[in-house]
């Protein structure tokens, strides 16, 4: 991981906010349940959600890194003004969609924002009105919305919620148009898996990167980038955080991408992974933050 608990990073600073500003954790309304409200799963559901924890579960699932925001002295701060970042593809349809949807959130994390994370199958006004109430960013993972039981003005409508949509995208997989059209960033798969130039401005550094510009997220140093994409080429960790369709181990196309020599951000999360305590069972199951390069 890329955080403790024990001590936050110098870095963890009013500078690391996005131009839109944060305040202290300790600052806040108190709105957010400190990891064991009616948003969290810890392995049998939630009350948001009203049922047990199985394959596709929508309740929260934070690692042991986000839950440390509920100590005032960890560092992470809560934005004036929540983000709602939906992170979007067709459904399977191999273009790294997990990998992006846990870059967003660990780009949070690294720049000590508070951020929760959900799988939504089904998108609904009610749903991220809820989620949103934590007063910490939402990333939310879903894929189709056409030919469901949305209609075009209901998705206009609920749209107008997003601040944010990254939509994966990859040459010779048709994208979703629907997404398409409401989409402001979009990631490239190929960008993804290529090597790393030596100057970070192509790979997946230079995505993650632009990620966080997009994000407004800054104070991010050209370390954190790589403690980011390291956690994201390695951490076993993140094979268990959306639901079991999502599996996989690692991103397959990181196979043909090498792997740089850690820099002092990355031994730093290496030897804090290997402390972290494995996530619930449930994670395992549900899988909220898997990454795979199926989708």
């Amino acid at each position: 991981t890329l955080a403790t608990a024990s001590a936050a990073p110098p870095s963890a600073s009013a500078e690391r906010c996005p131009a839109a500003g944060c305040e202290a954790a300790s600052a806040t309304s108190g709105s957010d349940p400190h990891g064991s409200g009616p948003y969290d799963c810890h392995g049998h559901g939630c009350e948001i959600t009203h049922t047990g924890c199985h394959s596709e579960c929508e309740c929260r699932h934070l690692d042991n890194v986000e839950r440390t925001r509920f100590d005032p002295a960890s560092g992470f701060r809560y934005p004036s003004k929540p983000s709602l970042v939906i992170t979007a593809s067709r459904d399977n349809g191999r273009t790294a969609s997990t990998w992006v949807f846990n870059a967003v959130r660990l780009l949070y994390r690294q720049a000590r924002l508070a951020c929760d994370s959900y799988w939504l199958r089904r998108l609904s006004a009610a749903k991220l009105e809820q989620r949103l109430r934590t007063g910490a960013h939402v990333v939310v993972k879903t894929h189709e919305w056409a030919g469901g039981d949305m209609s075009q003005a209901e998705f206009d409508k609920i749209s107008q919620m997003f601040t944010h949509v990254v939509v994966s995208v990859r040459e010779g997989f048709p994208p979703d148009p629907h997404w398409m059209k409401v989409a402001t960033h979009s990631v490239p798969f190929e960008e993804v898996v290529r090597p790393a130039s030596a100057d970070g401005t192509s790979g997946a550094v230079g995505v993650l990167r632009s990620l966080a510009t997009h994000l407004g997220i800054t104070g991010l140093s050209h370390e954190d980038l790589r403690a980011v994409d390291y956690e994201l080429m390695t951490s076993p960790g993140l094979a268990s955080h959306l639901q079991p369709d999502h599996e996989a181990v690692a991103v397959p196309c990181q196979a043909g991408r090498p792997r740089a020599a850690p820099a002092a951000a990355v031994v730093h999360a290496q030897m804090r992974a290997s402390q972290a305590m494995p996530l619930h069972k449930c994670l395992a199951r549900s899988g909220s933050h898997t990454q795979n390069g199926e989708d």
